[in-house]
């Protein structure tokens, strides 16, 4: 039955460039296999005081931190296979790979955009600038090209990973990452203010990392969790 940790603002609002790390004596908290020297990480937003406005959501106080659990190394690669885009900017092999591809989406993105907008009205017909609306193919083309490659060179990787993977564990799935909510505060001044919620599959590690931090958790039935998916 998946359990809810509270932590506390108390644990969160001092937070700055060093990240909070959940870690259980070197037990995976997915699998409980050990030893669990990677991380699953969630990039987050401490954030008080909702203001009105007019576009978006604004709030008095809003900062940037990140929640680490400790993984195994099996469940950190399964995270390269299903969520490359949120692994750990660490300096293990597969973190450095997913960050590659990261930069290269980002650039082909841009490169094809760039392209596109050649032929909108921010470059006028005629003038100085007209001579780019006849190249707008080239930077189109060549985005794609990044695209295309980073696409084959992501399924690559991945499949090899996949095949170690199954070579220790032929009967290997991937399990779910935690679910992470963090709350809005209404009170800077309330330190005991729940300002994350984090929803754990793993029973036994969940029950007992938060004992060990003197934190609040229940268990929730699948009810419940269906109810706050929806909400």
């Amino acid at each position: 039955m998946p359990v809810q940790i509270d932590i506390p603002a108390s644990e969160v609002k001092n937070l700055k460039r060093n990240p909070l790390i959940l870690e259980n004596e070197q037990r995976c908290s997915r699998c409980n296999q050990t030893p669990a020297s990677f991380y699953e990480v969630h990039r987050l937003q401490y954030r008080i005081g909702k203001l009105k406005h007019l576009y978006g959501k604004k709030y008095r106080i809003s900062k940037d931190y990140r929640l680490k659990l400790s993984v195994c190394e099996t469940c950190f690669q399964s995270d390269f296979l299903t969520h490359p885009e949120v692994m750990d900017r660490d300096k293990s092999p597969l973190s450095k790979i997913a960050r590659f591809h990261s930069i290269a989406w980002t650039i082909g993105g841009l490169m094809a955009g760039c392209g596109f907008l050649l032929l909108t009205p921010i470059v006028p017909k005629t003038g100085v600038l007209s001579s780019l609306r006849q190249i707008w193919q080239a930077p189109v083309i060549m985005g794609v090209i990044v695209l295309l490659l980073t696409w084959l060179s992501q399924k690559k990787y991945q499949s090899k990973v996949l095949r170690a993977i199954e070579e220790v564990n032929p009967s290997f799935q991937p399990l779910a990452r935690a679910e992470v909510r963090p709350n809005v505060l209404l009170n800077e001044e309330d330190s005991t203010a729940t300002a994350l919620e984090i929803i754990l599959n793993n029973e036994t590690w969940a029950e007992s990392c938060a004992r060990e931090h003197h934190w609040q958790f229940k268990q929730i039935t699948t009810t419940e969790n269906d109810k706050l998916n929806r909400g």
